[in-house]
């Protein structure tokens, strides 16, 4: 294959942050007209639209999709409200674009949003994700299962946690620069602050989460041949998503699991190659890389099963410079779920935002010379399902 024929005409992110006046109708809004304005069409012209939020028993509603179609004044457009814990965003950017090339609709407006400020606890609102039966009755809570992931990673690759905390600093450095990332204008970090700081689940420390907050994200999609003329088009060459053993016992290499192992990130190797593979690439081409840095380990993880490092070699490739902006392949570019901050529901949908104003060329500060192809990955629960989308400029 070479390509999906479906484009990203518009798009639009709001601050991501804590808000606690503003209610999740709000932030849509802002994120949808945002993108709308952007590719340049009246909302009269969307027919069908998908709003991914992962934890709406927060603000205690359900039912987004037709409830923000009639905020945005879309009835009767089809609104469908999309699930898959914090890969919920790339997910409904694969069902609008499956829309969009099936010709089911010609307009797609795709929305993430997430209103953690309203939740008792970011953590606690975060307990589902595991498997409900097999993995939390046994003790474990989502930063658990993401620290035995940290722990594994460094003992089978022997990579250091010096070198897994720059991927925090790399983080912040980029959110500095990022107006809509939570840590904009925030100090520095070092190293050193990164290991100091609180252990929340040995060896992860309260500096090395993303961090749970508000916020949402749109774009719009459209065929090639219907994209306004005015528009900046990005193609999306390529989007899957895989899944991966939910059980804990699986994750450590269990027989009945074929031997995975969480210090590989299997599930999105399986996608990415399937959207490299529609896009007519391998992963050499891969300029610029938005990934799933909910804690610093997944950050490299993930980079590795993207296939842009070598199995155990990322940790150090990042401390090295390779994921800097005149890297090998720069990464994170937003500030990451660490220092832009990571709204679970709108994830999906930030990273293909950010990946397309780098390859428009408007993110200022932090632009990565000559990016022409990126690639977004995001992750559901402790690796349980991943998807993963190709961007390009249009040849």
């Amino acid at each position: 294959m070479d390509g999906t024929g479906v484009v990203i005409a518009g798009a639009g992110v709001t601050r991501h942050g804590f808000f606690a006046a503003r209610d999740w109708k709000d932030l849509v809004v802002e994120a949808a007209y945002a993108a709308l304005d952007d590719a340049g069409i009246a909302p009269g012209e969307v027919s069908a639209g998908f709003v991914s939020v992962s934890l709406p028993e927060t603000f205690e509603q359900q039912n987004l999709g037709a409830i923000a179609a009639d905020e945005l004044g879309l009835a009767p457009a089809a609104f469908s409200q999309v699930g898959a814990a914090c890969a919920g965003g790339t997910v409904a950017l694969r069902n609008g674009v499956a829309a969009v090339a099936s010709r089911a609709a010609r307009a797609v407006l795709v929305i993430g949003v997430e209103k953690q400020s309203d939740a008792a606890s970011t953590a606690d609102s975060m307990l589902h994700f595991p498997d409900a039966e097999y993995e939390a009755p046994a003790g474990f809570d989502y930063v658990d299962l993401m620290a035995l992931m940290h722990d594994r990673y460094a003992r089978k690759y022997g990579a250091s946690h010096e070198a897994i905390a720059q991927w925090v600093v790399q983080d912040r450095w980029y959110a500095q620069r990022n107006p809509k990332a939570i840590d904009y204008g925030r100090a520095t970090l070092t190293v050193a602050e990164v290991l100091d700081s609180p252990v929340v689940s040995r060896p992860i420390t309260r500096a090395a989460c993303g961090r749970a907050c508000d916020g949402a994200s749109a774009v719009v999609l459209m065929g090639a041949a219907d994209a306004p003329a005015r528009c900046e088009p990005v193609e999306i060459a390529g989007i899957a998503q895989a899944t991966g053993p939910n059980g804990l016992a699986a994750k450590f290499g269990h027989p009945a699991s074929g031997g995975t192992d969480i210090a590989e990130a299997v599930p999105t190797a399986v996608a990415a190659k399937d959207a490299y593979a529609q896009a007519g690439i391998e992963p050499q081409h891969v300029r610029l890389a938005q990934v799933h840095d909910c804690f610093s380990v997944m950050g490299p993880l993930h980079m590795e099963g993207l296939g842009i490092f070598p199995p155990g070699k990322a940790a150090a490739a990042v401390a090295d410079g390779e994921t800097a902006p005149d890297g090998r392949c720069p990464a994170n570019t937003d500030g990451g779920r660490i220092g832009l901050g990571h709204p679970t529901g709108a994830t999906g949908v930030s990273i293909a935002v950010e990946s397309a104003m780098q390859l428009r060329g408007r993110c200022g500060d932090r632009q990565v010379p000559d990016a022409d192809i990126a690639v977004c990955q995001s992750m559901g629960g402790s690796n349980s399902t991943s998807a993963v989308a190709v961007l390009r400029l249009p040849r």
